[in-house]
């Protein structure tokens, strides 16, 4: 019988990260952009994405997911 504490587990494999790291990550960045600016907000959203993609798209690398989602991020704000 499968127990309720191995499912965060199976979750965590899913992702090949711990599931706080990105959650923090991510209600870090969208609390304070979207408190200020509109456009900040959909940047931010827009910088999630790509982070998730990048993660899931090449081989669960977690420095690599977030630093080029922090670059887009980066670009977006100050490019637009």
């Amino acid at each position: 019988m499968v127990g309720v504490a191995e499912q965060p587990a199976q979750f965590q494999d899913l992702l090949g990260m711990p599931v706080g790291i990105p959650l923090i990550l991510a209600v870090t960045a969208l609390r304070g952009t979207m408190a200020k600016d509109a456009h900040g907000a959909w940047y931010a959203l827009l910088a999630v994405a790509v982070t998730i993609g990048v993660h899931l798209g090449f081989g669960r690398r977690t420095i690599l997911s977030v630093g080029i989602g922090t670059g887009v991020y980066v670009v977006l704000l100050n490019a637009l």
